[in-house]
C-alpha cells in the first residue's frame, strides 16, 4: 500500500492545531514560516509516536506505544547512532512517490553529548546536572504538513506499525484522527492566552552558571590554547536559568512572538519541553543531496534603519568574523566529505548576510552528494555536532569545551528536526533554545572565540543572543542583573 496523502481545507494554524492536541503524547511542532527562504517552506505537526527512543550514555530506552500509560521501556546498550540507524531501516519507504516533505519519520532532538559516540576518544567531564536524556525522539507514522508557499495543508498517513509492517486500517484510522483534529473548532479558552494572566509581577531572578568575570577567564584560557597552536577557534557557552510560571508551550508561544526564526520548534518530552527559535540550518538531506548552512558573526538589530545598516556593514567588513566563518565553512566541507562522493562538495554561498528579529548573522552554504552506501542517519552522525558550535580543529575544540564548560550542554548545540522514512530530512542547530521544566527554564548562549577576540565583547555577544529569551520572560525592557549561582552580581 502507498501512504495516504490527503489535502484538506482547515482554518487552523500549526499553533492552533497543537492547542487542539492537548493531552496527546509526544507532540512535536516544527514551525518554519515568516521568512522568504526555501528552507522555511513547511511546518509539521505530529503526535502519538508508535515508538519513542531515549538515550542516557550507552543506555537506550525503547518505548512502544503512543500513550504514557503504556511506557515500559526495553533497555538496550550500545551506540545510539547505530541503534537508531537499525530501527530506521525497518520503516524506510524508499520506493514511494517523490515528495518534498517527510512521509512519516523520526522527529525529536539529539543532544550535544552524542558527540562521544561519533568521537569515542573524547572524554565526558561535564556534569549532567539536569539529568536530561542525550536524545529524545519519536517515530511517527502520520503527521500534518503546512505548505506556507502554496497555502496548502496535507495529512500524511503511512499505516506503519512498530514492527515495520503496513496496515491499511491503521492508515485510515490515523487519517481520521487528523481529519477530526483539523476540523475541530478552536479551543474556547486556549492555554496560550494565560500569558496575559501569568503572575509576572515579580521579575524572575536570572542566574548564570558563570559570572561575567568567570566567563571572561574562560575566554582568556581558550585564547591561550589558540596562541599555543592547539586550535584556531572554539565556541564557549554559559547557561542562564530563571524561575518560570509558564508551561513549555506557553513559553514557546512567547518566544516565537518576540524572536521568530525559520527553524522554530516545540517538543513535548514528557517531564520537560523544548522551545526553540533557531536561525541555523544544520543539515537538509533530500535523497542523496545534502546541504549545511553554518552561521558565524553576530550583530544586534536596531530599530533605526541607518544604524541597522551600519551594524550590517560592520559585520560584513569584519576581518575577524569573516575569518571565523571561512574556518567553519572549511571544517564543514571536510565533515560533508566524510559522507559524500569525492569531488561533489561545493560552497555556492559564502558569508551571505541574513537578518533576524534580534540579531543579524553571516551564513555560508555547503552542499554535496551522499555516497550510495550512506544512510541519512550515518550522514547525520558523521557531521555531528555541527562545526559552527564546536570550533576548529573540531576534535581538539571539543576537548577544550569539555575542559572549560563545567556542566553538560544537554540539547544545546545538538540538533532538532526529522529524518523522513522517504529520505527527506532536515535538522537545525539547537541554539536560541529553552529547556522548560516545572517552575524552571534554562537557556544556553555562546560565542565563537578566536585569537583577536575581545573577552568582554564576547560576553556581551552571549547576552545579545539571549535577548529573545529575556523578552519572552518580559524582563527585556529594563537593564538585567545576571547573577551566577554563587550570588556574585554582574553588570
Amino acid at each position: 500500500m502507498r501512504p495516504l496523502i490527503q489535502e484538506i481545507q482547515t482554518a487552523h494554524t500549526p499553533e492552533s492545531l497543537v492547542a487542539n492536541l492537548r493531552g496527546k503524547n509526544g507532540i512535536v511542532l516544527l514551525r518554519s514560516n515568516y521568512f522568504d527562504s526555501p528552507q522555511a517552506r513547511y511546518s509539521f505537526v505530529a503526535a502519538k509516536p508508535f515508538l519513542t527512543f531515549r538515550s542516557f550514555g550507552s543506555r537506550c530506552d525503547i518505548i512502544f506505544g503512543s500513550q504514557p500509560s503504556t511506557f515500559n521501556p526495553q533497555l538496550h546498550y550500545g551506540n545510539p547512532w547505530h541503534l537508531l540507524d537499525a530501527i530506521m531501516s525497518r520503516y524506510e519507504l524508499l520506493d514511494e512517490i517523490d515528495s518534498p516533505f517527510p512521509l512519516g519519520g523520526c522527529f525529536g532532538f539529539w543532544g550535544y553529548d552524542l558527540k562521544n559516540f561519533t568521537e569515542p576518544k573524547l572524554s565526558r567531564r561535564a556534569v549532567n546536572d539536569l539529568e536530561l536524556p542525550d536524545c529524545h525522539v519519536g517515530f511517527y507514522d502520520s503527521l500534518v504538513v503546512f505548505d506556507h508557499q502554496l497555502g496548502n495543508v496535507f495529512i500524511v498517513s503511512t499505516g506503519l506499525n512498530a514492527d515495520g509492517t503496513r496496515s491499511e486500517k491503521r492508515a485510515h484510522e490515523q487519517l481520521e484522527f487528523w481529519t477530526e483534529a483539523t476540523s475541530r473548532r478552536f479551543p474556547t479558552t486556549r492555554h496560550v492566552a494565560s500569558f496575559q494572566n501569568a503572575d509576572m509581577s515579580v521579575n524572575p531572578q536570572i542566574a548564570a552558571n558563570l559570572s561575567r568575570g568567570g566567563f571572561i577567564a574562560k575566554v582568556e584560557r581558550a585564547q591561550k590554547y589558540i596562541r599555543a597552536g592547539d586550535i584556531y577557534q572554539v565556541n564557549l557557552s554559559q547557561r542562564l536559568t530563571a524561575q518560570n510560571p509558564l508551561s513549555g508551550w506557553e513559553f514557546f508561544e512567547k518566544l516565537s512572538a518576540v524572536s521568530p526564526a525559520p527553524f522554530s520548534a516545540f517538543l513535548d518530552c514528557g517531564d520537560f519541553q523544548i522551545a526553540s527559535s533557531s536561525p541555523e540550518q544544520f543539515l537538509r538531506m533530500s535523497g542523496s543531496h545534502i546541504v549545511t548552512r553554518p552561521i558565524k558573526g553576530t550583530r544586534p538589530r536596531d530599530a533605526d534603519p541607518t544604524r541597522d545598516a551600519q551594524l550590517a556593514y560592520e559585520l560584513q567588513t569584519s576581518a575577524k568574523e569573516l575569518a571565523e566563518l571561512v574556518m567553519i565553512t572549511d571544517l564543514l566541507r571536510n565533515d560533508l566529505g566524510k559522507a559524500c562522493e569525492f569531488g561533489s562538495v561545493q560552497v555556492p554561498e559564502l558569508a551571505k548576510l541574513e537578518k533576524f528579529a534580534q540579531v543579524q548573522h553571516l551564513v555560508s552554504t555547503v552542499e554535496g552528494q551522499l555516497r550510495n552506501d550512506v544512510t541519512h542517519f550515518a550522514a547525520f552522525a558523521s557531521c555531528f555536532p555541527g562545526g559552527s558550535i564546536t570550533g576548529a580543529p573540531k576534535f581538539r575544540a571539543m576537548e577544550i569545551i569539555d575542559e572549560l564548560e563545567p556542566i553538560s550542554r544537554g540539547p544545546y548545540c545538538g540538533a532538532i528536526g526529522y529524518l523522513g522514512f522517504n529520505r527527506e530530512s532536515q535538522l537545525s542547530i539547537t541554539i536560541r533554545t529553552a529547556i522548560c521544566a516545572p517552575g524552571k527554564i534554562h537557556f544556553n548562549v555562546g560565542a565563537g572565540i578566536v585569537a583577536d577576540s575581545n573577552p568582554a565583547a564576547e560576553y556581551e555577544e552571549t547576552l545579545a543572543k539571549a535577548q529573545g529569551f529575556f523578552a519572552a520572560l518580559e524582563v527585556a525592557k529594563r537593564r538585567l542583573e545576571i547573577s551566577p549561582a554563587s550570588s556574585h552580581r554582574v553588570e
